[in-house]
C-alpha cells in the first residue's frame, strides 16, 4: 500500500504525503533535509523493484531527464535506490492539468494557447536531444506558480517499458485516450508521436471532453488509428477557427501529416490572435512565459550570379547611353540637374529633340540594396526641363533590437553575453533569436532570477524593444503551529498566490516582495500578516513564527 512510505525518511527525503498513485510508481510530498525544501519523491512500486538490471534502466532513463534544462521541464534533483525504494526527486509543483480539468472543465483558449506553446517548448528542447516523452498527457504536465506548464516525466515511460517487459502496456497503455497512432499499433515513435498526444491534450483542455473514447482500451486505440478527429468547435463554439486547424493538423493519422517539429507548433501557436502577449507592429514585450514569433515571407528565388549579373550590366550601359543621346546629356550613372535657363535662351524639350519613350522600357537604376526605381519622361511639347532623378534611399539591413532588465542582470543574444542592465544593437533579419536575462548571484532553484523569449523571423527595419523583468529569490522559513495549518502567501506586488501546509512551508523560497501570510486551521483562530522578503544582510533566511489560538 502507498502508506508504506508516509513519515518514513529515503535517503534525505522525510516522506510527508501522498499526491498520487500510477500504475508503477507512487508520487509523494517530501522534504529535502538537507536543503529544507520541498520536493516530488516518486518511488518505483515495491513489486517492480529489486530487479537490479530493470532499476539501473529507471536510475539511467531519468539521470537522462535530468539533463534537461528547461523552464517548461521539471527539475529532476536526484535519482537513487534506498532500501529496496527507487525513487526520482524533482521540484514540487501546486497541482497538474489534469487536477485543474477536473476542477474546472475546460479552459479558455488563450489559456490553452499559452498552455501549448510551453509543453511544445519543452518539446522542442528533449527532441533535440533525441528524448521522445511516449506518455504526453494532462497529468504529467504541471502547472507552476503563474499557471504556466512544466512537464515531467521525460523519459520515464522508455524506463518503465524496459523494467516491465512484456507488462509494460499497463504504464503506457493505461492512458489510451492520449495515443498516437503509431502508439496504438505498437510500431516505432518519433517526437512526432509527442505531438499528437499534446493535441489530444489540447483537446480536452478547450472542450472538457477527448477527441476518442471508449469501454477499452482497444476500442479506442483502433479510433485512434480509423476514425478522423472531430472539429473542437463541435463541442465549444468558442474556439477559433485558427486554433481549431492547428488541433486539426496535430490530430493527423499520419506523422508527416502533422507538425515536422515542436518547433513548427510554437510558431504556429504564437501566432494565433489569442496568442499570449501579442506584440504590435514595432514593439514587442516579453517575459519568460511568452514566445512571439511572426509569420515568414514566402521565399524569394535568387537569380543565378553566373547569368543575371553580366546580362544586367550590359543592359544598364546600353540603356544609359540611348538615354543619354535622347536627353542631350552627358552619359552617366545618374542624368545631371539642369540649372536655370539664361536670359534669351530656351531649353530643347521638343519633339524633334529627342524620341518619345514607350512606358514599358523606361530605364531603371539598382541601388544594391535598394528597390529597382524606374523613371519614365513623357514625349509631349514640354517647356518644363527634366526634374533630377533622386537616389533611392537604402532599404535596411537590420533591424534594431533592445533589451531591458534588472540593473545587475546579464543580458544575452543566442547564448552570448551582450550586455547588463540594458543593450542595444543591430541583427541582421530573417533569423530566431534567443534572448535572456539572468540575475547572476542567485539562487538556482529561483525560477523568477531568469528571463528569456524566442524571436523570429524579424524583418528588417524594425525597432523591437524587449523588456525581461527579473526578480532575486529570498529562503523564507515559517514556524507554524500547528502542523496541520494552512499557509495562504498572497504576492503584494503581482504574481500567483501560493497555499501550502505549515509541515510543508518550513523554507520555502519566494521572489523578493511584499506579501500578505494567512494561516488558519480548524477550531482555530486565524491569523493574518504582512511578510517583507528580502535578502538579509548576513545572509540568513527571513523567519516568521506563527502561532495560532485553538480550542
Amino acid at each position: 500500500m502507498p502508506d508504506r512510505y508516509l513519515g518514513r525518511i529515503i535517503g534525505k527525503y522525510r516522506v510527508i504525503r501522498l499526491l498520487g498513485t500510477g500504475a508503477f510508481s507512487w508520487v509523494y510530498e517530501a522534504v529535502d533535509q538537507d536543503l529544507e525544501i520541498p520536493v516530488a519523491l516518486k518511488i518505483l512500486r515495491p513489486e517492480f523493484a529489486g530487479r537490479e538490471e530493470a532499476e539501473a534502466r529507471f536510475r539511467r532513463e531519468a539521470a537522462t531527464a535530468a539533463r534537461l534544462r528547461h523552464r517548461h521541464i521539471v527539475s529532476v534533483r536526484d535519482v537513487g535506490a534506498v532500501d529496496g525504494a527507487a525513487f526520482v526527486a524533482m521540484d514540487l509543483y501546486p497541482i497538474t492539468l489534469g487536477r485543474r480539468l477536473s476542477l474546472v472543465g475546460h479552459l479558455p483558449e488563450t489559456e490553452c494557447v499559452s498552455l501549448g506553446i510551453g509543453v511544445a517548448a519543452a518539446l522542442s528542447q528533449a527532441h533535440a536531444a533525441q528524448i521522445v516523452h511516449r506518455d504526453i498527457k494532462p497529468d504529467n504536465i504541471l502547472l507552476d506558480n503563474e499557471g504556466q506548464a512544466v512537464v515531467a516525466d521525460f523519459g520515464l515511460a522508455r524506463a518503465l517499458t524496459a523494467i516491465t517487459g512484456e507488462h509494460a502496456t499497463a504504464e503506457v497503455q493505461g492512458t489510451p485516450h492520449y495515443f498516437s497512432p503509431e502508439q496504438a499499433r505498437g510500431g516505432d515513435v518519433d517526437g512526432r508521436s509527442d505531438l499528437y498526444a499534446l493535441g489530444v491534450t489540447l483537446f480536452r483542455a478547450a472542450t472538457g471532453r477527448l477527441p476518442f473514447d471508449g469501454e477499452d482500451w482497444y476500442a479506442i486505440s483502433r479510433q485512434h488509428i480509423e476514425t478522423p478527429a472531430p472539429s473542437a468547435r463541435e463541442f465549444n463554439d468558442e474556439i477559433s477557427p485558427e486554433f481549431d486547424a492547428v488541433l486539426q493538423r496535430l490530430l493527423a493519422k499520419l506523422p508527416e501529416q502533422r507538425y515536422a517539429t515542436a518547433l513548427q507548433l510554437v510558431d504556429a501557436l504564437a501566432s494565433l490572435p489569442t496568442a499570449p502577449a501579442q506584440a504590435g507592429a514595432s514593439t514587442l514585450r516579453s517575459t519568460s512565459h511568452t514566445i512571439e514569433a511572426w509569420h515568414t515571407p514566402a521565399p524569394v528565388a535568387k537569380p543565378s550570379r553566373r547569368w543575371v549579373i553580366p546580362t544586367f550590366g550590359a543592359a544598364a550601359i546600353l540603356t544609359l547611353l540611348t538615354l543619354s543621346l535622347w536627353l542631350r546629356i552627358p552619359a552617366g550613372l545618374f542624368p545631371q540637374t539642369p540649372g536655370p535657363s539664361a536670359p534669351g535662351t530656351s531649353t530643347d524639350t521638343s519633339a524633334a529633340g529627342r524620341l518619345p519613350l514607350p512606358s514599358d522600357s523606361a530605364p531603371r537604376v539598382s541601388v544594391p540594396g535598394g528597390p529597382i526605381v524606374s523613371d519614365t519622361t513623357q514625349a509631349s511639347g514640354a517647356t518644363k526641363p527634366a526634374p533630377a532623378r533622386p537616389r533611392p534611399a537604402a532599404t535596411p539591413r537590420t533591424f534594431s533590437l533592445s533589451l531591458l532588465t534588472h540593473d545587475s542582470a546579464q543580458l544575452f543574444v543566442d547564448n552570448r553575453q551582450v550586455g547588463v542592465g540594458s543593450w542595444t544593437g543591430e541583427r541582421p533579419p530573417g533569423a530566431r533569436l534567443t534572448v535572456r536575462a539572468v540575475l547572476p548571484n542567485a539562487p538556482a532553484t529561483c525560477q523568477w532570477a531568469e528571463r528569456d523569449s524566442v524571436l523570429g523571423p524579424v524583418k528588417a527595419g524594425q525597432e523591437l524593444q524587449i523588456e525581461l523583468p527579473v526578480r532575486n529569490c529570498v529562503t523564507v522559513k515559517f514556524d507554524v503551529e500547528p502542523r496541520d495549518a494552512r499557509v495562504a502567501i498572497a504576492p503584494l506586488d503581482g504574481g500567483i498566490a501560493l497555499e501550502t501546509r505549515a509541515d510543508s512551508a518550513g523554507m520555502l523560497l519566494l521572489p523578493t516582495g511584499r506579501y500578505e501570510v494567512k494561516t488558519s486551521a480548524q477550531r482555530c483562530f486565524p491569523v493574518t500578516d504582512t511578510l517583507i522578503a528580502r535578502p538579509q544582510a548576513d545572509g540568513t533566511p527571513v523567519s516568521r513564527r506563527f502561532r495560532l489560538l485553538c480550542n
